[in-house]
């Protein structure tokens, strides 16, 4: 994995009382990161810790900090000035990393910190060890709720393919609420929308295919955050969704709503025809519902 990326060294200087938290260092992997110690810390017991793997097979714990040893390359026996640690980026991610000036190793006590991220890459799945480099996509979204039944995605897509694009976003593939049908409004985050007549076997092998034959890779979103009111996750979590309980900064958006709910339905009923405001709503009437909002709703 190191070798996807021509080999480079990066160089990370550290400096007392440094927060970088609102920074990010960026790098590929196969590179490598030097840590350095500014002339003010040189003379420090500085000691290193992150959460970055290390190794290749290692697995990512965010809350697993590991020491990372000095190297020292000055051949004077007391000249240490130069020390650095070094940190070879063989996995993706971005990763914590703080230093103490005590000789402790709790976090509590650092002294700085910061985050480098190791850029994720994508490779052809060709076997050839291809890389599709960040700023090569070419990515056109569609609207995966128009294009039909799955036997029918690839004549509709065969227009990005002739087009030049190398990737294709598909909003979300799961069950759509019924009413707003909203690509984002999802009722069951787990099942695929029967709209396409398939399986998630299927679509896989949809995708696998154009990633072959048309060197097209796919990418859709997966959104917990974005739920239908009728959403399971959200019957069986209700703590989950915004409410008055936890958000109780929402209590004039929540009142507004009402207001307006109100209003069409009382429209809607035929109660606000003596105020000149019909069933059916046209562009004249907006400066009458305006009033009627501003003066005998909103003001109470």
């Amino acid at each position: 994995m190191g070798g996807v990326h021509d080999e480079q060294v990066r160089i990370l200087i550290l400096n007392e009382n440094e927060d970088n938290n609102e920074k990010l260092f960026r790098l590929k992997t196969g590179w490598t990161l030097q840590i350095v110690l500014s002339a003010g810390l040189s003379s420090r017991k500085i000691r290193i810790f992150t959460n970055a793997c290390l190794n290749e097979n290692d697995q990512f714990q965010r809350n697993n900090y590991q020491e990372l040893k000095w190297i020292y390359p000055s051949n004077t026996k007391y000249d240490d000035s130069n020390r650095y640690v070094s940190i070879l980026c063989c996995q993706s991610g971005s990763f914590h990393y703080y230093f103490t000036i005590d000789g402790t190793t709790s976090k509590d006590n650092l002294n700085g910190q910061g985050y480098f991220q190791v850029e994720s890459y994508l490779l052809w799945p060709d076997g050839s060890g291809e890389v599709l480099e960040q700023d090569c996509i070419t990515c056109q979204s569609v609207l995966s709720k128009s294009l039909g039944p799955l036997s029918e995605w690839i004549s509709r897509l065969e227009v990005t393919h002739h087009s030049g694009y190398n990737m294709i976003h598909f909003t979300p593939v799961q069950i759509l609420n019924c009413i707003s049908n909203s690509s984002y409004s999802i009722s069951d985050h787990h099942k695929l929308n029967p709209l396409f007549q398939g399986t998630y076997e299927e679509l896989k092998l949809l995708i696998d295919n154009m990633a072959k034959q048309w060197r097209i890779l796919s990418i859709t979103d997966l959104v917990y955050n974005h739920a239908a009111n009728d959403c399971e996750l959200l019957k069986q979590h209700p703590e989950a969704a915004y409410n008055l309980i936890n958000s109780p900064h929402l209590k004039p958006a929540v009142l507004l709503d009402s207001i307006l709910m109100q209003f069409n339905c009382d429209a809607n009923e035929g109660k606000l025809l003596s105020k000149g405001i019909p069933a059916k709503i046209q562009e004249h009437h907006l400066q009458l519902i305006r009033h009627y909002l501003l003066d005998e709703k909103l003001i109470e």
